[in-house]
């Protein structure tokens, strides 16, 4: 209804004025409501635009992991039909017996538990032995191990150990079997401080390297080299970090024992060579074949050595050649060889 000034009566107004006013209002009003009903059809029809698209989506989503699976599928039957030899079956028939009768006593993490258990309660060797080679499997494989070693006394107990063995063949195996267990700790970034920590850690080793720079060891990696190219590579991988390098090289007897274990190592070394050469130009005679002398490859950096469950193809294994252990070593540490 329109409202008139008080001041105007409606008698007052013309008839056709008044007609227009109330036309206009009613022009208004419809065109209030018009955009009123397209807004909310439009609202209505993005609405239902996004959900088209969302159940287009899910359904391609859905497509795809069909395809996907059925190609997976596909790809794992005609693997299967051209590759399932007799020893293929054989592995896997194998690998579902060993699932049947594995126990929980025998997984890593149980194994870790038990082993540091026996490590810290028994005194016997033989316990020790066993609980020893329990570790090496364990921390080889785990990372979770590592960090379980980390935090219990077994580093600790490991280097006590090592210290209280003599040059019997039962404690080199004990001292064997103990290195490869921190060397298998110290290459996993997260708990090499464990190992390094350890009070009197560095002195222990430069005594192992003392004590064993006599036996070489075989140079077969299969065989996993000696006890002293073990502590190079356990002594190289501690070294890695500068500020422990500056540590080590600032212990009163670090520089000189190295230096004097690779001058003696260098030495032997030598005259290996020299054995192996006068044999080889005797065999070159023999056989008229010619005969290239091999020179021993100088390591400049430990960080390819990692843990045994990074699969990576520039992975660098452990040096099991005397020399190339105690070079290792000095360049770690840029300690000079003169």
């Amino acid at each position: 209804m329109i409202q008139l000034p008080p001041s105007m009566k409606t008698n007052d107004v013309p008839c056709s004025v008044l007609l227009l006013q109330i036309t206009e209002q009613k022009q208004k009003k419809r065109l209030l409501y018009f955009t009123a009903a397209a807004y909310h059809h439009i609202s209505a029809i993005k609405i239902q635009r996004a959900y088209r698209i969302h159940l287009i989506l899910k359904l391609a989503q859905n497509q795809i992991s069909c395809v996907v699976i059925i190609q997976a599928l596909w790809r794992g039957y005609s693997w299967r039909k051209s590759n399932d030899t007799a020893k293929t079956k054989a592995l896997r028939h194998g690998l579902e017996k060993a699932n049947e009768k594995s126990r929980e006593e025998n997984k890593l993490c149980n194994r870790t538990a038990i082993a540091i258990e026996y490590l810290l309660k028994y005194k016997h060797l033989s316990y020790i032995l066993a609980a020893l080679k329990h570790l090496e499997v364990a921390t080889r494989l785990s990372p979770l191990c590592c960090e379980n070693m980390a935090q219990s006394r077994a580093i600790f107990t490991i280097f006590v150990l090592i210290r209280s063995c003599n040059r019997s063949v039962p404690c080199m195996d004990v001292i064997r079997y103990s290195i490869q267990v921190l060397l298998n700790v110290s290459k996993y970034e997260r708990t090499t401080q464990a190992v390094y920590e350890v009070e009197n850690s560095i002195d222990t080793l430069l005594d192992l390297l003392q004590m064993y720079r006599g036996k070489a060891g075989d140079k077969i990696s299969e065989k996993g080299g000696s006890i002293f190219t073990k502590t190079c590579c356990l002594l190289a991988i501690l070294s890695k970090d500068s500020k422990r390098a500056l540590e080590i090289r600032n212990i009163p007897r670090a520089v000189t024992c190295i230096q004097s274990l690779y001058k003696l190592t260098a030495r032997k070394h030598k005259m290996d060579a020299e054995r192996t050469l006068v044999k080889q130009k005797t065999n070159t005679l023999l056989s008229g074949t010619s005969f290239v002398p091999v020179t021993p490859l100088r390591i400049k950096t430990v960080s390819r050595i990692k843990p045994d469950w990074v699969l990576r193809k520039d992975n660098m294994q452990e040096i099991v050649d005397p020399l190339q252990a105690i070079l290792m070593v000095m360049d770690t540490l840029g300690i000079a060889c003169y």
